[in-house]
């Protein structure tokens, strides 16, 4: 025997090998010569036990990616061992249960159905046994009846036990292949009863899912949405989990009556169910980029109207919002200021970009907006968006675009207070950036004019020294903004995906820093780095300074008030 085999079985006879399971070793070239063929010839010739390595005391120290590295081995040699059916289910049943919550933990289920696709008598013996109620054998037997392709013993599980047997049915029917349509479809008839009827969540959450899996293959988008449109009466947490993913992975073959019926059921999703959120931001994110993308835009504007869940729990979607079609997102903010809703127009501010680099270009008379209305969302937009001053004018601009003369004077006159009261940096450029044939050229001079003598006034008076803050003051207000700004930082790097990889290093003085790089040929290059600056700006109210309780007073106004 090579000197490979004899350290292996040494290691196996000294408790050692579950260690060594723990380096890497390479299977991408699968044959009986690398160390996974080795380790299953030794298991299978009985010079070792690989099965039983993980119930050892040795096996439970193993933690972290040394665990998974050793999880990798065994997805790889299980369909290729000779053992006992319940030995290997033992195994594979605390390789899944050391596994915990990480997305891996179940791969050796996999393995499981590869080998008894291998032995098809230990399959059957199982499925038998777990009819028998056998509580090894009940837990595997999903994946024997998979690897039998036994589309009947599935349908037999579902219709013949209440118990987690009828799950097991279910979720075997989710992996087959369904090779013909006659055998799909029998099972869709099976499924369709539990998903209209039972009473059990769990249960119809786990018909939808097995039928949803099935019809992937079938393509029936008929059949998908009478289901999902079964499935969203009374649904209760767990189908309305399995909802949102039909929407996100399967939304091709549904309906728009479907599509609608599930997402109102999920309207009701409690904030909580956080795993339910996020599968909703990817179905509504995918949603948003197909001609259906109103039913989506419905969606989101209920789920948001009650405050109990933001945009930030939808960061896919708001990213699509943002990034995508600037006309849909100037139709959504000014619908969402329109409703008056304090928690729709918080969260309208989060849509805007800090930058602020692309104002709307935008008219209001696609709205066909009364002239009171007209006013209510320009108030609404300073009030929510007054920290947003390029976007808040851009707001302003297009509904004057389409104001009647009365209407124009008032709105021209919020543009200027509190508007360009405070803001006299981007806010006017913006402004002056407006051609001269643009309908709204004429008021937005009149706002120009009226800041114009503005500043024309304060000037006037000249400097007054007796207001100028003391040193002392001065130097209270820097160190507050740096205590700030230390605090978002170190705030952000909590979050910075860099910072996890990356070695840190601080440099004290200097314009560039040098490091050297292991070449290929094991000699050391030194590479240079120059240093730049990073920065960002942006413009603080003028009122938050000379009268702040009276700014706020106005804000709080603007945003409190409703439409009469």
């Amino acid at each position: 025997m090579s000197p490979v085999p004899n350290a292996i079985i040494n290691l196996y006879r000294a408790g050692e090998l579950a260690a060594e399971l723990t380096k890497f070793h390479d299977v991408s070239d699968r044959d009986e010569q690398s160390f996974v063929g080795v380790c299953v010839h030794l298991h299978n010739d009985g010079l070792i036990d690989l099965v039983d390595i993980p119930s050892q005391p040795q096996f439970a120290n193993i933690e972290g990616h040394d665990f998974f590295t050793v999880q990798q081995f065994y997805c790889d040699a299980i369909p290729d061992l000779r053992t006992n059916a319940d030995a290997l289910m033992e195994c594979c049943r605390i390789l899944i249960e050391r596994g915990g919550a990480d997305l891996a933990a179940n791969q050796p289920n996999g393995a499981f159905r590869k080998w008894c696709a291998r032995n098809p008598r230990e399959g059957s013996a199982i499925i038998q046994r777990a009819r028998a109620g056998d509580h090894l054998a009940k837990r595997f037997v999903t994946f024997a009846i998979q690897a039998s392709e036994d589309v009947r013993a599935a349908i037999d599980f579902i219709i013949e036990f209440d118990d987690e047997r009828r799950l097991f049915g279910m979720a075997a029917l989710a992996g087959m292949g369904f090779t013909d349509t006659a055998s799909a479809q029998q099972s869709i008839q099976t499924l369709e009863t539990f998903i209209s009827e039972a009473e059990s969540d769990n249960v119809r959450a786990n018909a939808l899912h097995a039928a949803s899996d099935i019809l992937k293959r079938t393509k029936d988008s008929g059949t998908a949405s009478r289901l999902v449109i079964a499935g969203s009466r009374c649904a209760g947490p767990s189908t309305l989990h399995c909802l949102a993913q039909v929407i996100w992975l399967q939304q091709d073959l549904l309906s728009e009556e479907a599509l609608t019926a599930a997402l109102n059921a999920l309207e009701t999703t409690s904030p909580e169910h956080l795993g339910t959120i996020r599968t909703l931001d990817l179905a509504l994110s995918r949603l948003l980029t197909t001609q259906r993308g109103a039913i989506g835009l419905n969606f989101i504007t209920a789920k948001l109207r009650d405050g109990q869940l933001t945009l930030e729990k939808f960061p896919t979607t708001k990213s699509e919002l943002t990034r995508n079609d600037p006309n849909r997102l100037y139709e959504l903010i000014i619908k969402w200021l329109r409703s008056g809703n304090a928690f729709l127009c918080d969260n309208a501010d989060d849509l805007i970009p800090f930058e602020e680099t692309n104002p709307f270009d935008a008219n209001i008379t696609l709205f066909n907006l009364k002239s009171a209305e007209q006013l209510f969302i320009c108030r609404k937009a300073i009030g929510f968006l007054f920290l947003r001053p390029v976007t808040c004018c851009s707001i302003i601009v297009s509904i004057l675009r389409g104001a009647e003369p009365d209407t124009e004077e008032k709105i021209v006159e919020m543009l200027f207070d509190p508007l360009l009261l405070n803001y006299s940096g981007s806010a006017i450029e913006y402004l002056k950036g407006i051609s001269v044939d643009d309908p709204a050229y004429a008021a937005i001079q009149k706002a120009l004019s009226k800041h114009d003598a503005y500043l024309s006034g304060l000037r006037a008076t000249g400097t007054i020294e007796e207001l100028h803050p003391s040193d002392y003051e001065r130097d209270i207000v820097l160190r507050r903004s740096y205590d700030q700004m230390r605090d978002a930082q170190k705030a952000a790097e909590k979050q910075s995906v860099l910072l996890e990889l990356a070695h840190r290093s601080t440099l004290l003085y200097g314009k560039r820093s040098l490091a050297y790089i292991q070449g290929e040929n094991g000699e050391s290059r030194a590479t240079t780095l120059d240093l730049h600056s990073v920065g960002i700006s942006y413009e603080l109210p003028r009122r938050d300074i000379i009268d702040p309780v009276g700014l706020d007073y106005v804000i709080r106004v603007f945003r409190a008030e409703r439409l009469q």
